[in-house]
């Protein structure tokens, strides 16, 4: 597990601009919300159907969110409780890149996705209230509230 920063190298001049070229992955937001886990699910699935990279992000110390992480330790906390809950039916999550940053989560966001990226969200309010000066650079999934399962009767 490692705490990564985002931002990808640039080429030094001696390399061909074609390495520069990140590999497209999955890149998911994980956080306190119930629907973290139902976008993580459904995040690593599309990894391994398309045979792209994982990507966890998780934001701290956002100022506009009084529920977010205060501490690295707890959003990585996070992640890890998250990664534990769906380790067994899904056992590639294990080699997710983790990465946890200070700042908004829309931001954190715009920087950890990449065009030819996936980005995958939660359902929640924030994502339907997304400032419309947002615009992700790579297709959008917003993994809709998965209903309890009411008994038969």
């Amino acid at each position: 597990m490692t705490l990564t920063d985002v931002h990808d190298t640039q080429p030094s001049a001696s390399q061909p601009a074609t390495t520069a070229l990140s590999t497209p992955r999955v890149v998911v937001t994980v956080d306190h919300r119930p629907t973290s886990l139902d976008a993580l699910a459904w995040a690593a699935d599309e990894a391994l159907c398309r045979g792209m990279p994982l990507r966890l992000v998780t934001a701290f110390a956002d100022p506009g969110e009084r529920r977010s992480p205060r501490t690295v330790d707890q959003a990585m906390g996070f992640q890890r409780r998250l990664r534990r809950q769906l380790l067994s039916s899904h056992p590639w999550i294990e080699e997710a890149q983790l990465v946890v940053r200070r700042g908004s989560a829309l931001s954190l966001l715009a920087e950890a996705s990449a065009p030819g990226d996936i980005l995958v969200v939660g359902e929640s309010p924030d994502v339907a209230a997304m400032h419309p000066s947002y615009r992700p650079v790579c297709p959008v999934v917003v993994v809709p509230v998965q209903p309890a399962f009411a008994p038969d009767g």
